[in-house]
């Protein structure tokens, strides 16, 4: 229940502090403020907070620094939300290698925030550790099918976690860059490639798209269409391998590729999101299958 969770909300202006305060707590959560990193981390020390709410953009302890100091702390016991009013490529490479559970753009968007609240609430009650059957061997794969109904179901980038991790425990910025592709390469396949969601059907409010999504799950031939995702660990190479494919059309792979080339830097939509970043973040990004297929691979050694 939202009553039983604790949010941890920082920023430097007691405007905007006391603004959260009031739309967590009317939303049920319970709530305690800081107003510098420094404090933050003191209290994040003193209790246990399921999420904490922080600016980018404060003096002394900004938030790229306290999120690098909780995340080495606390690993993936915290939960960190950034804010920002601004977001260029630097701070988003360097959030995402930290792990940044999500971001919310000032000014803040009250219906959006609360709904990214319920997202990593519930994907934090799906974290499960378990031991990875590929570090013991050669080479190993995996492949998992949904079906459009039952993808949102499933938090798809906590699935591979559990599998990733082993791998990464020295360096965890590599592994939250692979799981941030995923995730990107996982919302493409079901809002392009299987729902086929229009431009002006992704831009309505949450409410609104909800039941626009729930009207195509519907129809038999869209809802039964497969997101399969796949994960190839080849240890003598030092490489993994993510793979995600959908039952559509594809796109025009080719001229994208080209263009994201030359972009100097991310074009991100909401939440930083955009194909744009498997490119940047990853050793290679290939399509197949008309580019409803996308496969990116990583080096076990990549540590920069």
């Amino acid at each position: 229940m939202a009553s039983e969770k604790h949010i941890l909300v920082v920023d430097d202006s007691s405007v905007i502090v006391e603004s959260l305060e009031a739309i967590l707590r009317i939303s049920g959560y319970g709530v305690d403020t800081a107003f510098s990193g420094s404090e933050a981390l003191r209290k994040i020390h003193q209790k246990d907070y399921d999420i904490v709410i922080c600016d980018i953009e404060m003096p002394g302890l900004d938030g790229l620094e306290f999120l690098g100091r909780a995340k080495k702390e606390f690993d993936d016991d915290l939960d960190v939300i950034l804010m920002t009013g601004y977001l260029d490529h630097d701070y988003f490479i360097s959030a995402i290698r930290l792990g940044a559970s999500d971001f919310i753009r000032k000014p803040i968007d009250s219906k959006q925030l609360i709904s990214s609240i319920r997202d990593i609430i519930f994907r934090k009650q799906e974290r499960k550790e378990s031991f990875s059957i590929f570090s013991n061997t050669d080479r190993a794969s995996l492949e998992f099918e949904i079906s459009a109904r039952d993808f949102s179901k499933y938090g798809v980038s906590k699935i591979f976690k559990s599998l990733l991790k082993p791998y990464f425990r020295s360096v965890p910025k590599v592994m939250n860059e692979l799981l941030v592709c995923l995730d990107e390469m996982a919302y493409n396949a079901y809002i392009h490639g299987t729902l086929r969601l229009s431009v002006p059907e992704r831009n309505l409010p949450h409410d609104q798209l909800k039941s626009v999504i729930e009207n195509k799950l519907a129809n038999d031939e869209i809802g039964s269409k497969k997101v399969t995702m796949g994960l190839s660990v080849d240890n003598s190479e030092n490489m993994i391998e993510i793979s995600v494919s959908d039952e559509g059309d594809g796109f025009d792979h080719s001229t994208w590729l080209e263009k994201v080339k030359q972009e100097p830097f991310l074009d991100f939509v909401s939440h930083g999101r955009g194909l744009s970043m498997l490119y940047h973040l990853c050793d290679s990004v290939v399509f197949d299958n008309g580019g409803s297929t996308v496969i990116i691979k990583k080096s076990l050694n990549s540590s920069t």
